[in-house]
């Protein structure tokens, strides 16, 4: 018995003093940034918008990528003119591959690309599954998932020859499940694991891939009226028996939480950007990133038994139909 708490004592000691190296390690960043290129996309407004704005005050030479160009062009009026916006639409191949040929064009051509940030995302419809069209899936996929995973493969040849990194903006939804959001959390989820399959793939080449996983902050993703909007058409759209089943009711108390969404978001990116940052330029960045106090809170709060935190988390308005005897 003596031998064994010997034995777990010093694996104790020995965890503690490689978290306090890692911290310390961590807060140092590497000197030469001006040469490492990064290139971010989702660009036209929130997370990706903040970085390349952080990034270039810093003389870091960024290629934001822009879906629209109206995105790129204010993004312009905010940055330095080292700052170069790449149009890119995730969901199509061709716009991918051109965007690779610009970044080429951009880059020395002795260098690679430093960092790609997979920054882009959407919430298409926040409703229980039953009013989720193929169509409405489908696209919440496109984007934050396959979306991600094309754009990765088609820019690690660049990051190769770097020895760079690949950053990937998840979500609190990577490592615990809301109602009413089944597509996002999939993809988020789907993102944090090939995350962690290409760790093992490309660990001898020198690449690395790291997780930002935000909590509630203030962007463009969400949008109370348009969430109202887009759950309005799916429930008229979904056959009277999936109606009944929630109701009137349901359906306008669901409406009401939307509005009270972004009393509890914060507006200060900072958080999740600095988090972006030391992933791309720290001498030992984390795996992952837990953003926000909220984020945090809810990762230890999923520690707990599954049934009482399906109990907490449970949807709320429940449907109209459901009653405690269903349990």
């Amino acid at each position: 018995m003596t031998m064994g708490c010997l034995i777990l004592a010093f694996i104790l000691v020995i965890y503690i003093a490689y978290k306090i190296y890692e911290y310390q390690k961590g807060k140092t960043f590497i000197e030469k940034i001006t040469n490492r290129y990064v290139f971010i996309t989702g660009c036209d407004s929130g997370f990706g918008n903040d970085l390349a704005q952080l990034l270039d005050k810093q003389g870091v030479p960024v290629i934001a990528g822009c879906l629209t160009e109206k995105g790129g062009a204010d993004l312009k009026k905010k940055t330095s003119s080292r700052l170069r916006v790449v149009q890119i639409d995730v969901t199509d191949q061709t716009s991918i591959r051109n965007a690779v040929e610009s970044v080429k064009r951009i880059i020395p051509r002795s260098e690679g690309l430093w960092g790609l940030v997979n920054n882009a995302g959407i919430q298409v419809l926040h409703a229980p599954l039953e009013f989720h069209s193929y169509e409405a899936i489908y696209k919440c996929l496109a984007v934050n998932l396959f979306g991600a995973i094309e754009v990765t493969n088609a820019f690690l040849p660049l990051i190769r020859k770097a020895k760079g990194r690949v950053v990937y903006t998840t979500s609190d939804c990577a490592f615990q499940s809301y109602a009413c959001r089944g597509p996002y959390v999939i993809s988020k989820v789907g993102l944090d694991a090939m995350a962690e399959c290409l760790r093992r793939e490309l660990y001898y080449a020198g690449v690395t891939f790291h997780t930002i996983q935000p909590g509630a902050f203030k962007t463009s993703i969400v949008d109370p009226e348009e969430m109202k909007s887009t759950l309005q058409k799916a429930f008229d759209a979904a056959d009277s028996e999936v109606q009944a089943f929630y109701g009137q009711k349901w359906l306008q108390e669901t409406k009401e939480q939307f509005v009270r969404i972004p009393n509890g978001q914060c507006e200060d990116l900072s958080g999740v950007t600095n988090a972006l940052q030391h992933a791309l330029f720290s001498v030992m960045p984390k795996r992952s990133y837990l953003c926000g106090t909220k984020c945090k809170f809810d990762y230890y709060l999923y520690q707990l038994p599954g049934r009482i935190h399906t109990w907490l988390r449970a949807m709320t308005p429940p449907p109209d139909a459901a009653t405690q005897s269903d349990h």
